[in-house]
């Protein structure tokens, strides 16, 4: 048998390599035109080889992926050595384009420079590194931006504005009670409410400008080009009108209107975490100030702002240097005199001061700032450890036990109602020794779960109370929804209470409905004589205030509970 010739097995391998291969193979000018194109084209693209020869590669690449493949051209021109990899969408003769990646190595051919080439379809796998870079750059629900983005755009929008006039806009929202839908009908209507919110949000944006879903409800914007604090306003107005809009998911409506906060800055110097803290300042005296608004980050809010920084740092050092108190107010029954409960109030002791610093001048920094949870914890604990000192020394009083109030974040905490139940036990305490105060805005946003919890405790023996009732949702029909022991009403109501006046009016009802429930009422903010005397009128069960006992050290509530005798002062 004659074996084949040298030529014969280089030519059969050549033929192999060119034409046997799945990728395309290729040979262009170095300035792009095509001088060979195998026959894999013609799978891979609809092309035959015929109709590509002497036409330039840039007419079949993507207009928005050609500045790469010029890029690859200068690389391989300075270092014609080394093989060239470029990705790139190619037109196919359908149209359509497909993501390659092309691997070049560049020879010489009769004094001039060619380019070889394999070519391959790289579709599926560019989709798997475009969905990973989607997850890592946009929220999974909304399919708007994550934080991260929406950090970097906003940066990029103050970088901006050297270049000219114009204000950067930042605007910041959430959806009002969001968290009763959830807890109503369930996560998957509030993930289709959100969704939907998104999509009308979208509808308010321009091409610079960005959507990013901060988290839970929360929403951010960076508007662009805006020309006046008054157009972001109306901006602002515009999108709160969008959100009283029902949400249509299923057969049901759903209605869930927003609060949003505007920042707006025309310094290219200003620092975007700030920029975005003005706008959320701006959001919560909109929640304030009755949800369903709009405000702008003003001079007022900023004077806070610094102000609420240094409040900050003061209560951080006070928890760091173990500074916490834990002041004792009595609470008076009305109809004996008699002192028979507490509530535990937490204060600041500052070395330079003559008097601690009571709660209101700094509560509202400590809850926003999460560390109005850590100072709960630590009042939990050492009221338990003072009711211990107590049980003997209160023995055959009338005095029953002592109030502190919770967060949120204890109701959501599964496990909390079980570690109080716990701890009371480990003391030698009876449930009864403590009672749990909540205001209208933490039950209203309670979980299903947290409710839970809270019928944990109240079946175990600890009284469960509404705090400042009136200042919140203000409707007496919620005090039917909730497991509760007593109420106490708002200091407001009792500060303007005279005979003949709408307070009046209101603290009545309050009082017959709550005794029509089975419920204890507890009168706050008691001053003067004639508060008290209407209070008794009414038929009020309890009462503290300043008028019956200012909240002091254990020592002092001692005194309280072993000398006060209110009929002694009405009498």
């Amino acid at each position: 048998m004659a074996i084949p010739s040298t030529q014969a097995i280089d030519r059969s391998l050549r033929r192999l390599v060119w034409e046997g291969s799945p990728d395309v193979q290729t040979v262009t000018t170095f300035e792009g035109v095509f001088l060979f194109v195998s026959h894999a084209s013609l799978n891979l693209f609809g092309w035959r080889p015929e109709l590509l020869v002497g036409r330039h590669q840039d007419e079949f690449v993507h207009p928005d992926d050609i500045a790469l493949v010029i890029e690859a051209r200068q690389r391989a021109a300075l270092n014609p050595s080394r093989p060239t990899t470029t990705v790139y969408r190619f037109r196919c003769a359908s149209g359509i384009y497909r993501w390659t990646e092309a691997v070049s190595l560049t020879v010489s051919d009769d004094n001039r420079r060619l380019s070889v080439s394999a070519v391959r379809e790289i579709g599926d796998r560019k989709k798997s590194e475009l969905d990973l870079e989607r997850q890592a750059t946009t929220d999974v629900l909304t399919g708007t931006a994550n934080r991260a983005i929406f950090m970097d755009r906003l940066q990029q929008a103050l970088r901006r504005l050297e270049r000219g006039v114009g204000l950067v806009t930042v605007l910041f929202l959430d959806l009002d009670r969001f968290k009763l839908i959830n807890d109503s009908v369930g996560h998957l209507v509030g993930d289709s409410v959100l969704t939907k919110m998104a999509e009308r949000l979208r509808g308010f944006l321009r091409p610079h400008d960005t959507l990013a879903r901060w988290g839970g409800d929360e929403f951010a914007m960076v508007i662009e080009g805006i020309s006046s604090p008054e157009d972001a306003v109306m901006l602002g107005e515009r999108i709160i009108e969008a959100g009283r809009v029902p949400f249509v998911i299923g057969d049901e409506q759903f209605i869930c209107t927003t609060s949003l906060g505007i920042a707006v800055t025309t310094d290219p110097q200003h620092n975007a975490e700030d920029l975005l803290q003005e706008a959320d300042m701006a959001l919560y005296r909109a929640k304030d100030r009755g949800r369903d608004r709009a405000e702008v980050f003003d001079e007022d809010l900023r004077t806070r702002a610094v102000g609420r920084l240094g409040t900050e740092r003061m209560l951080r050092r006070a928890i760091e240097e173990d500074r916490l108190r834990v002041s004792y107010q009595p609470i008076v029954n009305l109809g004996t005199g008699e002192t028979v409960a507490a509530e535990a109030l937490v204060r600041v002791w500052e070395p330079d001061l003559p008097d601690l610093i009571p709660a209101a001048s700094f509560i509202g920094v400590a809850e926003e700032t999460g560390l109005l949870a850590t100072m709960d914890d630590w009042v939990l604990g050492q009221t338990i450890e003072q009711s211990k000192i107590w049980q003997e020394a209160f023995a055959g009083t009338a005095f029953a036990g002592v109030a502190i109030n919770l967060t949120g974040r204890h109701l959501a905490d599964a496990g909390f109602a079980e570690s109080v139940i716990a701890e009371l036990a480990d003391h030698g305490l009876s449930t009864e020794a403590l009672q749990i105060e909540l205001t209208e805005r933490v039950l209203m946003e309670a979980s299903n779960s947290a409710m839970a919890g809270l019928k944990l405790l109240r079946d175990a023996g600890v009284k469960v109370g509404l705090d400042d009732f009136g200042t919140g949702y203000s409707s007496l029909s919620y005090l039917r929804q909730f497991p509760l022991d007593f109420v106490k009403i708002d200091r407001s109501f009792i500060r303007k209470l005279a005979t003949g006046s709408t307070e009046m009016a209101i603290v009545a009802s309050i009082i017959d409905l709550s005794h029509a429930l089975s419920m204890t009422v507890v009168a706050e903010g008691v001053e003067v004589q004639s508060q008290l005397e209407e209070l008794i009128d009414l038929g009020c069960d309890l009462a503290q205030g300043f008028h019956l006992g200012a909240a002091g050290t254990p020592a002092l509530l001692e005194q309280h509970v072993r000398g006060v005798d209110l009929h002694a002062r009405t009498g």
